[in-house]
């Protein structure tokens, strides 16, 4: 992970249970969101520092508030949708599902505006050299008659 790079901002970071949906078991993993991505980790045996299991990027992801349904875990879990991968997390109460919720969609809707501008920027570059290069032929066409 890059984390050097000056357009990503730091958001949260925290201890959240990973559902695996196939295998039906749980791992704790560290969470660290930022601007543009989330990295879930576990710690290296010994050494204390973080492995990256995976990194999503951001504008790519949906989360999805579980119902409340018979299980009191499922009160303080969501669900995350990646096209790479989705899972459920479970956090330590309701009041952290919702600061992670309300962060993840925060973080979401912010990539997705930058995103969008930077693609609006680049289009009117392409827009701006088409109309040069019209207006060169046009002028050279003209220049030679």
């Amino acid at each position: 992970v890059l984390l050097n790079d000056p357009s990503r901002t730091f958001v949260r970071e925290g201890d959240l249970i990973k559902r695996h949906q196939l295998a039906g078991r749980s791992s704790t993993y560290r969470f660290f969101l930022f601007s543009d991505v989330l990295v879930y980790a576990h710690k290296s045996p010994g050494k204390g520092d973080y492995v990256v299991h995976e990194e999503l990027p951001i504008h790519l992801m949906k989360i999805e508030d579980i119902a409340v349904q018979s299980s009191k875990s499922k009160h303080n879990s969501f669900y995350i949708h990646h096209p790479n991968k989705s899972f459920a997390v479970i956090t330590s109460g309701k009041a952290e599902k919702k600061l992670w919720m309300e962060d993840i969609k925060n973080a979401i809707s912010c990539e997705i505006d930058r995103k969008a501008k930077i693609e609006g920027a680049r289009m009117e570059r392409v827009k701006k050299a088409k109309k040069a290069k019209q207006k060169q032929v046009g002028d050279s066409d003209n220049s030679s008659g």
